[in-house]
């Protein structure tokens, strides 16, 4: 069995692989692939291991021995249910396979460096700066994407009415020239009525610092309780309940069933008399609600503690202060944003938002602005903010400033100043004017309606009793 017979079996077998002498294609006549664990026959070896096994006992391979095939006389396509433990001739001989790739020197001579680019061509420093680089440009990718995702998230409320008609400024607003026909003369005959008349009565009042349930709505009854001349002169049943509606039922018992005296008459007009000293107006005030929803938060409740903190920093004055501050950050016509609202509260009158959360500070914002969708007036914030001038308080104001002004008209400012004792009071005034001076703004022209206004502010906190032209 030499290599010529070999080698002539291999081409037999597979002529593709001639010239390899020492392939395993030369040793076993079937290659089998795919990890099948059957030998092939033996072809160089198979004498020497016969005559190796039968002088010594023990061979080079494992011994093998034959298995029957199942039902071999029945079905010779049927495979065995089991194999023989065979022997790898070529791990035994060759050791096990290396993945190893033949390359002719060919390909080898002339080919790339596999080291190339292991020479360190850059400092730490420069690694340094071009990774800060790479980080910042980065970041501001990040962040130019984070501002698109939000524009994208943003809901726009503008319509075209609203962009190309926009609200003229009430500075340059002009009565119109050419007016529709109307009938004032016909009908604003007779001599002018006096405007203090309604101011006489207190059931015109309304507490707006006051929680709602705390208050009484105006009503045509409620106003005939504080007239005496629409009171009924008729006695059925005297109004001495808990609410200023409340009723008893003593006009209607028995004299046998009356329990307040034995003189049901003389009982019946005690009654009557001591309601004299009642005040069937009255409010019961107060910014908390009554019953089980003390602890709802409300509207009342933020204006008390705004008030609250107004009186403490800025003193008897602090809502003509207040005016002031908010006119230095607000337009020519009187709007001021609710960010710059929300910066005073915050941080000149030090709001805590323990006390006023950001939420109910912006939800109260937002309901005064009306006209603007972020701006609000300045005077509806005052007039929200600030309690009510009683109709009385108001009516002493209005009588005031026809004393300085009998005709109706405007009057210098320097005039009503001069009457004025307090010395804090006329630099408070001078400084809500814009001015530093008293003479600076001594020839300002006052109208009726800033004066009220005026004195709004200051009866929030001060009695304008003292401060009231003689």
């Amino acid at each position: 069995f030499g290599s010529s017979w070999t080698a002539s079996l291999s081409a037999r077998v597979c002529p593709g692989f001639i010239g390899a002498m020492f392939s395993d294609d030369s040793y076993n006549k079937n290659v089998h692939e795919h990890g099948e664990n059957i030998a092939g026959t033996l072809v160089g070896n198979w004498a020497e291991e016969r005559v190796l096994r039968e002088a010594t006992g023990e061979g080079r391979s494992v011994p093998q021995r034959h298995v029957p095939r199942s039902g071999l006389l029945q079905d010779f396509t049927k495979a065995p249910g089991e194999f023989r433990k065979g022997d790898d001739t070529f791990n035994r001989v060759y050791g096990p396979k290396s993945d190893h790739r033949a390359e002719p020197a060919s390909k080898a001579i002339g080919a790339p460096d596999v080291h190339a680019g292991k020479i360190v061509r850059e400092g730490p420093l420069e690694r340094a700066m071009r990774e800060g680089r790479l980080a910042h440009a980065e970041s501001e990718v990040q962040a130019e994407e984070a501002e698109i995702d939000a524009q994208k998230q943003v809901r726009r409320f503008d319509t075209t009415y609203g962009t190309v008609h926009c609200k003229p400024n009430e500075l340059e607003a002009e009565k119109a020239k050419m007016g529709r026909k109307s009938h004032k003369d016909e009908i604003l005959h007779g001599p002018s009525p006096d405007r203090t008349l309604a101011m006489q009565s207190d059931a015109l009042d309304v507490p707006t610092h006051a929680h709602y349930t705390n208050t009484e709505p105006v009503t045509h009854a409620r106003a005939a309780l504080a007239d005496p001349r629409m009171w009924s002169d008729v006695k059925a049943s005297a109004i001495s309940g808990i609410t200023p509606f409340g009723k008893n039922d003593e006009f209607t018992k028995h004299p046998h069933h009356f329990l307040r005296g034995l003189g049901k008459d003389e009982e019946m007009e005690a009654m009557f008399q001591s309601l004299k000293e009642t005040n069937p107006v009255r409010h019961i005030g107060g910014h908390k609600p009554r019953g089980p929803f003390e602890a709802v938060p409300s509207l009342a409740a933020v204006k008390t503690v705004v008030h609250d903190r107004i009186a403490e920093v800025w003193g008897p004055y602090g809502y003509v202060i207040l005016r002031q501050r908010l006119f230095e950050v607000a337009d020519a016509e009187g709007y001021v944003h609710k960010a710059a609202v929300a910066a005073i509260f915050r941080d000149q009158l030090g709001l805590d938002p323990q006390q006023v959360p950001d939420v109910m500070l912006d939800v109260y914002l937002t309901q005064l602005a009306t006209v603007k969708k972020h701006e609000l007036r300045v005077g509806g914030l005052m007039s929200s903010l600030r309690p009510a001038l009683p109709q009385k308080e108001r009516r002493r104001v209005v009588e005031a400033f026809k004393r300085l002004s009998p005709s109706g008209t405007d009057v210098p400012l320097g005039e009503w100043l001069s009457q004025l004792q307090d010395q804090e009071l006329r630099a408070t005034v001078v400084m809500a004017f814009g001015a530093q001076d008293e003479e600076q703004v001594a020839g300002a022209l006052l109208s009726e309606q800033v004066f009220v206004e005026l004195f709004s502010d200051l009866a929030a906190l001060a009695d304008i009793g003292v401060l009231l032209p003689a």
